[in-house]
């Protein structure tokens, strides 16, 4: 997603925004073209695509889409529905062009995400949280910075990173247990950059913050920064954590169920359940 860093916005455009995704969450299988959401938020189609992609950082079109792609990652890991039932109820009438999103967003195709993801899920149980040394010689390091007054800060720091002029899913991710620095990726090209931060906290299971998006379950962070050429010191970026909003795209990738599964030893009965979601 190109939602890169904090925007300032007026409160009343906020709210209309609000509105909008609100009434796209009421009827994801349906066309919702892009005037009847500016009249949702009383804004002409014109100003409302442009105060939208300031409050988000993303088009209405592809908020829509990745609000689709949620829900079919929900349905598919807790029903039984088919691809193609699932294809509609979240407002597609081609399950090849569903297909075709799914797995360019997600990173798989819808059943291989089913079966993987329910493989995983025995392992998508946050492990203690245990302080993890950094090489401050390995290069940047992205900080994280939990709000004061939040509680259980503790717990998996993922972070997904992406060029900043490219409008797409972060494609690169890493992760580390326990609130400390955590090691970009290795190899980043000279350039410009986005990051994505989620702290996936302690007493959830993972699943909750990463396909049924459970706001109390996790925090959120964007930062950008910059990779010189030729290498610099090594720097760390600081990233403010908080609560998620509802203007925040949803994270769709299955890289950090992935990530996350690979951090615990053995599955553990969950400690809390998921969100059910009815077939």
């Amino acid at each position: 997603m190109s939602s890169a860093v904090e925007r300032p916005c007026g409160y009343r455009h906020h709210l209309a925004v609000i509105r909008s995704i609100e009434r796209m969450r009421g009827d994801l299988s349906g066309a919702l073209p892009l005037a009847e959401l500016a009249r949702t938020a009383l804004f002409s189609p014109f100003h409302f695509h442009r105060v939208f992609r300031t409050v988000t950082g993303e088009t209405p079109a592809r908020f829509v889409a990745a609000l689709r792609m949620a829900q079919a990652r929900r349905l598919l890991l807790h029903s039984r529905l088919t691809v193609g039932a699932i294809s509609g109820r979240v407002g597609y009438t081609s399950v090849g062009s569903f297909t075709t999103q799914f797995t360019r967003l997600v990173g798989v195709p819808p059943e291989q995400f089913r079966r993987q993801v329910r493989t995983l899920l025995g392992w998508l149980i946050q492990p203690a949280p245990r302080p993890r040394a950094v090489d401050d010689d390995a290069g940047t390091a992205l900080t994280p910075v939990v709000r004061a007054g939040l509680s259980d800060p503790a717990g998996t720091v993922l972070v997904g990173v992406a060029p900043a002029d490219v409008e797409a899913e972060p494609s690169r991710w890493t992760a580390v247990v326990g609130v400390g620095p955590v090691r970009l990726p290795a190899g980043l090209p000279p350039g410009r950059y986005r990051a994505r931060m989620l702290l996936l906290k302690s007493r959830w299971t993972a699943s909750a913050a990463l396909v049924d998006q459970v706001p109390e379950s996790y925090l959120v962070g964007q930062a950008e920064f910059s990779v010189p050429d030729p290498p610099s010191e090594p720097h760390r970026v600081p990233v403010r954590l908080r609560p998620p909003q509802p203007t925040d795209p949803p994270v769709l990738s299955v890289e950090p169920v992935r990530l996350v599964a690979g951090l615990v030893g053995t599955p553990t009965p969950s400690r809390r359940a998921h969100v059910p979601v009815s077939a």
